[in-house]
């Protein structure tokens, strides 16, 4: 009995090491693509190991992703494809599309000036291109299109109309909190029934896409989703 037992704690440790063994080397394997400059690799790898239950703790994955993705957003193919601007398949050649002005403003021209910026740095309090905050980010593209927004992520959330997530749309706010007010905002990039993603000031690497759904952290943080209404 006493040998069983010896055996027995000797071995629930090695298996434990083991797969967190087998985590570290996921983990320094996107470290090591990212280096290399292996963008859609990382990318591809960080959206699998993000589906996977046993990185729910860690925020290495989504921080690869979002590397990759601010990469990879300079090719102005891959940012089309990957902001949301998905309505192709919608719209026919001969179409007549009567948008109104807050479609208009919300799905094309506002996601357009928002992909001048990605890469530019976090700056807290920053509200120009030198350097953004969350809010500042969303306070400038918002004033670029006339409509001034105010300046805090809390009270930008009570000044937008709430909605239900499966209406929110390309061009709407959402809305993030660690448990007590409203902390953090990005802008939606994804239309329709499309995986949730959004374009924000990450505080690590600054104006980037961040796909909301695949990411433990950001998912768990949602608060919800507001509308700028246009008079």
């Amino acid at each position: 009995m006493q040998t069983k037992h010896f055996i027995f704690l000797i071995f629930v440790p090695f298996v434990f090491v083991s797969r967190v063994n087998a985590q570290d080397n996921k983990l320094q394997t996107l470290a090591q693509l990212y280096d290399q400059g292996y963008y859609k690799m990382v990318y591809r790898k960080a959206v699998r190991l993000l589906a996977n239950p046993t990185y729910d703790n860690s925020i290495e994955p989504a921080k690869y992703k979002e590397l990759a993705a601010s990469e990879l957003a300079k090719n102005p193919r891959w940012a089309k494809r990957h902001l949301g601007e998905n309505q192709r398949s919608n719209q026919s050649k001969d179409a007549s599309p009567k948008p109104s002005k807050q479609l208009d403003f919300q799905s094309s021209q506002l996601l357009q000036e928002a992909q001048n910026y990605i890469g530019v740095p976090y700056k807290w309090a920053g509200t120009d291109p030198t350097g953004f905050d969350c809010s500042g980010f969303t306070y400038y593209l918002y004033g670029k299109q006339g409509i001034t927004l105010p300046r805090r992520a809390s009270d930008q959330y009570a000044y937008c109309q709430t909605i239900e997530a499966s209406e929110a749309k390309a061009g709407d706010l959402v809305f993030f909190s660690n448990g007590g007010e409203v902390n953090h905002v990005g802008i939606l990039v994804s239309s329709g029934g499309a995986p949730k993603q959004m374009i924000h000031a990450s505080s690590s690497i600054g104006i980037s896409i961040a796909d909301i759904e695949a990411s433990p952290y950001w998912r768990a943080r949602v608060v919800g989703y507001g509308r700028v209404i246009i008079d």
